[in-house]
């Protein structure tokens, strides 16, 4: 995009960018949607190519505003590229303060829907410091995701994929794989619990940090904030409930530890929608591969959770066991699942760091 100044309050701006829905201009005072005066050159009911006034309040689809003062209106669309020109003599207004030709640019692009903008996939580029819009100076700008979103990703795959992942292990396959207590209890339990507090904890953090990103609940959340949510509370209630189990010699204790494992493979279930439907959003190349790469991790773990079954079930048909044997299956097929699974989320912690 581009300014001129004309002298007065008039400004020519114009804008270009492949698309085949809209393209917009937003001027900010910070670098957060909400609060910013738009500019939408896109297509109308019709498929004609239109300018169009707006300002965005909070992270929802921007009002509309009448076009005001706006002249000298040129547009086209060619080859998928669509472009903008126009005078204004509006005001830019933020509503925060008055009127100045300091603010931070935003561009973004994003498909339309019976003349109505929808969501842009990715992050709009956004100018590093405010820009002097009626100054002769050439800036560029970024779409990388803000670095608060990048933790809350992060914090969410090493909980639902590593730590989360090796503590169900430990307490569904690796009870008799480990026959010394530590403080009291069995090793696998403190192994299990200890990695659950941390889950819950990294959990618990990664949910503050998407409120925090937008500034409370956004009216138009879509399915990962909302299955987001519900992984929360039941990863909450959780370790609440395994406080108050029943002893093992309870009647009742078979209704805790069926209910228990039942809630955790809903959570997990979930927490892996939820990742999916995240790296969906962080990943915008043609290519998809940090979603590719999330599918290699599910099918690796599921591998992993058959060939698990399959050897607890081979014991089981044994007359005996070979006491003597120092490293026992389980613990090598552990061993090889936590090489795999440290490999897989390695390359996506890179792929959201690159994001």
């Amino acid at each position: 995009m581009s300014s001129e100044s004309l002298g007065g309050d008039a400004f020519k701006f114009e804008m270009s960018g492949l698309s085949d829905g809209y393209i917009a201009i937003g001027f900010s005072d910070d670098t957060q949607m909400g609060n910013d005066d738009i500019y939408i050159c896109g297509k109308n009911a019709t498929g004609q190519i239109e300018v169009q006034h707006a300002f965005s309040i909070g992270r929802t689809r921007p009002n509309g505003l009448s076009l005001g003062d706006v002249q000298s209106i040129m547009t086209s669309f060619n080859n998928g590229i669509i472009n903008c020109s126009f005078i204004t003599r509006n005001p830019i207004s933020t509503q925060s303060k008055a009127a100045s030709n300091l603010y931070f640019i935003f561009l973004a692009q994003g498909p339309s829907s019976a003349g109505q903008i929808q969501k842009h996939p990715r992050t709009p580029f956004i100018t590093p410091q405010k820009v002097n819009i009626s100054s002769y100076e050439a800036v560029g700008g970024t779409s990388s995701t803000p670095s608060i979103i990048k933790a809350h990703g992060a914090l969410m795959l090493i909980a639902w994929m590593t730590t989360g992942s090796i503590g169900m292990i430990f307490a569904k396959y690796l009870k008799n794989a480990i026959g010394k207590t530590l403080l009291g209890k069995d090793i696998w339990f403190q192994i299990h619990l200890s990695l659950m507090v941390i889950t819950v904890a990294e959990t618990i953090t990664a949910f503050v940090l998407a409120f925090v990103a937008v500034m409370g609940w956004a009216n138009d959340a879509e399915a990962h904030a909302v299955i987001g949510c519900i992984v929360m509370i039941l990863s909450f209630f959780q370790p609440v409930i395994a406080f108050f189990r029943p002893s093992p010699q309870s009647k009742r204790r078979f209704i805790f530890n069926w209910f228990h494992a039942l809630n955790a493979f809903v959570i997990k279930v979930l927490a892996v929608a939820v990742i999916f439907l995240g790296l969906q959003m962080l990943d915008p190349s043609p290519s998809r591969w940090m979603v590719k790469t999330m599918g290699g991790f599910v099918g690796w773990e599921a591998l992993v959770y058959i060939t698990l079954d399959a050897n607890a079930w081979l014991k089981k048909k044994e007359k005996y066991e070979d006491s003597h044997r120092k490293i026992k299956n389980e613990m090598v097929l552990f061993l090889i699942y936590t090489c795999g699974n440290l490999a897989f989320l390695i390359a996506l912690l890179v792929g959201i760091g690159k994001s």
